[in-house]
């Protein structure tokens, strides 16, 4: 389980909209544990996230790792799997971030770990998301 995770998205028992505009509820998550997006009024518990937000994990992110080349630390993982939880899988598989990563191109892996627009406007909390989740994979070199 990622706390960091955890503490950006915050939890949310209610389904909220999100910036930009899909329902979410739990630490993020736009779908339920069927598959079904989230709706207005729907409700989830803390557990019920846990279990949600980590079985995402296990699904999307976890594969991403065994295309790296090289053993990532838990904070590198970490920090990943913040990061892909809130651009979307498809995003980071195919970005030069990923690419950097692979290669251990650490200059390059500071320079495009910038997705912190929302619909084409800089979000002071994706800021703030980013800096955390490079800090924590770069920590340990």
């Amino acid at each position: 389980m990622c706390e960091l995770i955890k503490e950006v998205e915050g939890f949310s028992e209610i389904a909220y909209l999100c910036i930009d505009g899909y329902w979410t509820y739990g630490y993020g998550s736009r779908y339920k544990a069927d598959g079904t997006p989230v709706k207005q009024g729907d409700t989830i518990t803390r557990q019920a996230a846990e279990a949600l937000l980590n079985d995402y994990l296990i699904k999307n992110v976890h594969p991403l790792f065994k295309q790296v080349p090289y053993t990532l630390t838990q904070n590198q993982k970490d920090s990943i799997c913040c990061l892909v939880f809130n651009v979307g899988k498809k995003s980071f598989e195919n970005s030069k971030l990923f690419k950097a990563i692979k290669e251990k191109d650490y200059e390059n892996i500071v320079r495009q770990w910038d997705w912190f627009k929302c619909n084409g406007k800089v979000v002071k909390g994706l800021v703030k998301r980013r800096v955390k989740e490079l800090s924590l994979f770069m920590g340990d070199l």
